[in-house]
C-alpha cells in the first residue's frame, strides 16, 4: 500500500516544546547515541564549496548541544545532491529521509538536495528564483535529521518557511536539541485555559528570555497543557501566547484546532496577574539550578489587549504625558517588563508616530557604579509588521537612539536594545523611554517576518519592553518572586473542548494525501526497514505551489514542509 508521510503522521501525548518528532505510539524520535556518523558526498555539479557550507551547518548543531554529528568517509548516514528529483517532484527543494523503529530509535537518515531543479548558492539572503543558499536548506534538514518537527518560532531554524538568517540556529532550535539529548536545562509548564477552565487546544506558547530577547515555543495539547523545555537557567522568562497561523505546516493531528472562543478575536496576550492594575505587566518567571522547573498554573487566551490603565489613558489624549512604568523606590526590583501598543490605523509607512513616553527611576539603586540597565524592546516574536524608532534619555541627555540596518545576513532587526551603565551619581540615574512606530513596507517586511502574509501581525500590534539590571556578574535575578495564576480571570467565555484529529481510515488517508501534495511533499512506499514494525518518516524542504503560494514565490518565499 502506497502511503504519505509528509508530518502528518505525529500524534502527540503532551505538548512538547519545538515540535519534536514521535511516533505514531506516542514516542519521541531520536539517535540512541551521542555521537552520529554522516557522509557528505561532495557530487555537487555547480557549487564547489558545498562541503565547506554543509559542514558549517553541521558545526550549528553540534555547539548546541552534546549530540555530536560527526563527518566520515563512509556511512549509510549521508548527505548528497541529487540531480534526478522526479521520485519526490521538482517542487521539493530537499527531503530527509529517516529511517527509525517502533520504540523511537533512529536506525539510518539521508538528507537529498535536488540539484536538477533548484541552483543552491553561497550567496546569503532572501531566495530568488530557483536559487537557494544551501547553508538554509541544509540547517534546516539537520533539525528534522535529529528528529525535530517544524516550529512557529519565526527567528527558528525550523521554521516551516524560509528566510534570511535562517542558517543560524535559534533559541528555539537549541531548546529543540538539547530537550532530546541533554539535562540540565530549565522547564517551564502549564495550561492555556478558556472560560469555565475549558483547556484551549493548539495554543502556541512563547517563552522570551529576559537575558537574550529570544523566544522558545510549545503548541498545548487537548488539555490546553504545554511543556517548554531546554531553556537557559539563571535567567527570567515572559509567556506570550497566541492562536497558530498555518496549520499546514504541522503536525496533522492539529487540523480540528479551533480559535472561534472570543466575541471579537483570540489575540496573543501575555502572562499577567488577574486585576486591572496588573494589566499590560508581564510576569517574570525565574529559572535557577536551585528551581530550575517552574508549573506556572492556568493562564488564559485573551480577547483584548491588555495595557496599563494610565498608559491607556494616555494613548487617547491629544499629547501624551509621560507614564511612570518602574520606581526602584517603591518597586526595589530588578527586572520588570510593560506592554505598549500602536494602533493599525495610526501606522504610515511614511513617517514615525508621536512618541509613547515612558519613565524608569533608578535613582535609589544601591551601589550604582556597579550596576547597569538593559533596556529592550522584544516584537518581532510577535510578527508585528512595524520598524520601531527607541530614544533613551539619561538625566535629559541622549545615550541611546536606535539605528536600524541590514545585517550581514540582511535580516531587518525589529527587536531593539541597550545596556547603559549606571551613573555613580544615583541623582543621574533618571531615565525617559520614547518609542516611535511606523509600519513595515513590502520589502523591509520579507527581511523581517517570515512568510509575512500569514504570520504578519497587522491589527493587534503589542510590543514587549524589558527592563533589567545587570551587576558584573550579570543579570540580577529576583529569585523567589511569587507567580499568580489566572484561574480567578479567565477569558473567552466560548470556550470549548477540542480534540486532536485523527488519520485512521482510509478516506482520512486519501485527504491527508490530498492535503500533503499540494504542500510540495513526496509520497513514498514504506520500506521494509530493519527489525519488526520499522517505518519510514518523510520529511521534506520544497517549494510550495499552490495557488496562495504562488503568488508569494514572486515576492522571494520558499516553504518548508
Amino acid at each position: 500500500m502506497r502511503s504519505t508521510w509528509c508530518l502528518l503522521l505525529f500524534i502527540f501525548s503532551q505538548a512538547y516544546a519545538h515540535q519534536t518528532s514521535v511516533t505514531s505510539s506516542q514516542t519521541p524520535i531520536r539517535w540512541n547515541a551521542s555521537v552520529i556518523p554522516i557522509q557528505i558526498i561532495n557530487n555537487s555539479t555547480s557549487l564547489l564549496t558545498s562541503e565547506s557550507l554543509i559542514e558549517q551547518s553541521i558545526n550549528e548543531w553540534n555547539t548546541a548541544s552534546s549530540l555530536g554529528i560527526m563527518e566520515v568517509s563512509s556511512s549509510r548516514n549521508q548527505i548528497k545532491f541529487s540531480q534526478d528529483f522526479s521520485i519526490y517532484g521538482s517542487a521539493v527543494v530537499g527531503v530527509t529521509e529517516v529511517n527509525y523503529g517502533t520504540n523511537g530509535v533512529i536506525n539510518t537518515a539521508s538528507i537529498l538536495l535536488n540539484e536538477q531543479n533548484y541552483n543552491f548558492t553561497s550567496t546569503m539572503g532572501i531566495a530568488s528564483g530557483n536559487n537557494v543558499y544551501l547553508k538554509d536548506v541544509v540547517t534546516h534538514e539537520l533539525g528534522h535529521f535529529i528528529g525535530l518537527n517544524h516550529s512557529e518560532v519565526l527567528n527558528a531554524s525550523m521554521f516551516y518557511s524560509t528566510f534570511p538568517g535562517q542558517s543560524d540556529l535559534a533559541a528555539d532550535d537549541k531548546a529543540g536539541i538539547r530537550s532530546k539529548y541533554d539535562s540540565g536545562y530549565g522547564t517551564i509548564s502549564g495550561s492555556i485555559k478558556g472560560g469555565d477552565h475549558v483547556g484551549v487546544f493548539g495554543a502556541h506558547v512563547q517563552a522570551i528570555s529576559r537575558n537574550t530577547g529570544e523566544a522558545v515555543g510549545a503548541i498545548t495539547n487537548e488539555d490546553g497543557r504545554f511543556t517548554i523545555t531546554g531553556l537557559d537557567l539563571n535567567d527570567t522568562y515572559y509567556l506570550y501566547n497566541s492562536p497558530l497561523k498555518n496549520l499546514s505546516a504541522l503536525p496533522s493531528y492539529l487540523a480540528n484546532v479551533q480559535t472561534d472562543f472570543c466575541p471579537g478575536s483570540y489575540l496573543g496576550s501575555f502572562f499577567t496577574v488577574c486585576g486591572r492594575e496588573n494589566d499590560g505587566l508581564p510576569q517574570g518567571i525565574n529559572l535557577t539550578s536551585s528551581a530550575p522547573k517552574v508549573d506556572v498554573g492556568e493562564i488564559t487566551i485573551s480577547c483584548s489587549l491588555r495595557t496599563q490603565d494610565d498608559y491607556t489613558f494616555e494613548k487617547i489624549q491629544p499629547s501624551f504625558q509621560a507614564v511612570e512604568i518602574l520606581n526602584y523606590s517603591f518597586e526595589p526590583r530588578h527586572e520588570k517588563a510593560f506592554v505598549g501598543f500602536f494602533r493599525a490605523n495610526e501606522l504610515s509607512t511614511l513617517a514615525y508616530t508621536p512618541a509613547d513616553k515612558l519613565i524608569v527611576d533608578l535613582r535609589s539603586v544601591s551601589s550604582p557604579g556597579s550596576k547597569s540597565v538593559s533596556i529592550q524592546l522584544i516584537s518581532q516574536a510577535l510578527g508585528n509588521m512595524v520598524e520601531y524608532n527607541v530614544i533613551v534619555k539619561q538625566n535629559g541627555s541622549v545615550v541611546y537612539n536606535s539605528n536600524k540596518v541590514l545585517t550581514s545576513y540582511n535580516i531587518y532587526q525589529l527587536d531593539l536594545g541597550t545596556e547603559l551603565a549606571l551613573s555613580t551619581n544615583a541623582a543621574n540615574n533618571f531615565f525617559e523611554i520614547e518609542i516611535k512606530a511606523k509600519k513595515l513596507t513590502e520589502t523591509l517586511a520579507l527581511y523581517s517576518i517570515p512568510d509575512a502574509t500569514n504570520f504578519g501581525s497587522k491589527q493587534h500590534l503589542p510590543y514587549l519592553l524589558m527592563m533589567s539590571l545587570k551587576s558584573g556578574t550579570g543579570l540580577i535575578i529576583d529569585s523567589g518572586s511569587s507567580l499568580s495564576d489566572n484561574s480567578s480571570c479567565l477569558d473567552a467565555p466560548f470556550t470549548f473542548p477540542v480534540e486532536k484529529a485523527k488519520f485512521n481510515t482510509d478516506e482520512d488517508s486519501k485527504t491527508a494525501a490530498a492535503a500533503a501534495s499540494v504542500a510540495g511533499c513526496g509520497t513514498i512506499e514504506p520500506p521494509q526497514g530493519p527489525g519488526p514494525g520499522s517505518f519510514f518518516l518523510l520529511t521534506t524542504l520544497g517549494f510550495l505551489f499552490s495557488y496562495m503560494a504562488i503568488s508569494l514565490s514572486k515576492k522571494g518565499k520558499n516553504f518548508l514542509s
